[in-house]
């Protein structure tokens, strides 16, 4: 087992950096940080500030919730927030340490 760090991030589709998708922003970060493994998830429903954000209120809702999440060393991870942090402002950044195995 190999310790590590786990990245989570909490958007929302809506989310804009410099003028493009959030996400779209984020994951070229996080690659040009090093980071190998990036998951990018779409929420069906969810509950923020602004309030809930739901599939069942519009069929074709536009600002569903994202989850942007990466494990990795806590090096490569450190690097990603450090490189993000001035982007993410407002937004919910959390990690955690994590025990990852990987068969090659």
């Amino acid at each position: 087992m190999q310790e590590g760090s786990c990245l989570r991030i909490y958007l929302s589709e809506s989310d804009e950096i410099d003028g493009k998708p959030a996400v779209e922003t984020i994951l070229q970060r996080c690659q040009q940080s090093g980071l190998t493994g990036v998951t990018v998830l779409r929420g069906i429903e969810g509950l923020g500030t602004h309030g809930i954000h739901s599939t069942a209120f519009l069929s074709l809702s536009s600002d569903l919730p994202i989850l942007v999440e990466a494990m990795d060393t806590h090096e490569k991870i450190n690097l990603a927030i450090k490189s993000l942090k001035p982007h993410l402002t407002g937004k919910l950044v959390a990690t955690w340490p994590v025990s990852m195995l990987k068969d090659s």
